[in-house]
C-alpha cells in the first residue's frame, strides 16, 4: 500500500491578499499626517506638497479599495504542494506557474533575474530537459520547500542561497 505523505505545502488566497490592502489603506493616510508634521509650514514648497499629495492619496485610496473589491469578488488561491509522488504549484492568475510534476524527475532548482526584463525566475529542470516556473511571487519559506525537495529526492540540486537570484543573460 502506497501512502501519500505531504512534505510542504503553502497556500496563499485572495481574502488573505485583500486584508493586506485593507491594512495599507489605513497605513497610508498616517504615512501623508507623518509627512505633514515633518515638513516644516514655512517651507514654500508646503503647500504645493498638500495640493498634489492630497490628490496623490485620494487616487491611491480609490485604487487600493478596487483592488480590494476586485480580489474579494473574485476568490482564487495559490498553492504550493509537495508530496513523495506529486510537485504542483496553481497559481490563478499566471499559467507558466501552474504545473504538476514528478519529483523523482527534477534534476534542479535554478534561480537567476533576466537583465532584459529584471524578472526574477526559479526553473525547475527536469530529467527530460524540460523545465517548469515556480512563482518567487509570494512569501513561501523557500529553504523549506528545498529541504523537503531533498527529502522526496536526495539529487535534486539547489540553490545555496534561497534569496539569491544571480543576473542571467
Amino acid at each position: 500500500m502506497n501512502i501519500t505523505r505531504t512534505f510542504f505545502y503553502y497556500e496563499r488566497n485572495r481574502k488573505q491578499q485583500a486584508k493586506i490592502l485593507a491594512f495599507n489603506m489605513l497605513f497610508l493616510p498616517v504615512i501623508f499626517w507623518l509627512f505633514l508634521i515633518l515638513i516644516p509650514k514655512s517651507n514654500p514648497f508646503y503647500n504645493e506638497f498638500l495640493y498634489y499629495a492630497k490628490y496623490i492619496v485620494v487616487v491611491s485610496e480609490l485604487a487600493l479599495l478596487s483592488l480590494v473589491a476586485w480580489l474579494l469578488t473574485h476568490p482564487a488561491k495559490f498553492y504550493i504542494k509537495l508530496t513523495n509522488s506529486e510537485f504542483s504549484s496553481f497559481h490563478p492568475t499566471f499559467k507558466e506557474w501552474t504545473f504538476s510534476v514528478n519529483p523523482q524527475d527534477i534534476i534542479e532548482i535554478e534561480h537567476s533575474t533576466d537583465i532584459g526584463s529584471n524578472a526574477s525566475l526559479i526553473l525547475v529542470k527536469m530529467s527530460n530537459g524540460s523545465s517548469v516556473l515556480l512563482s518567487p511571487n509570494y512569501p513561501y519559506k523557500r529553504s523549506e520547500l528545498y529541504d523537503a525537495l531533498r527529502l522526496v529526492n536526495p539529487n535534486i540540486k539547489t540553490p545555496k542561497n534561497t534569496w539569491l537570484f544571480p543576473y542571467k543573460k
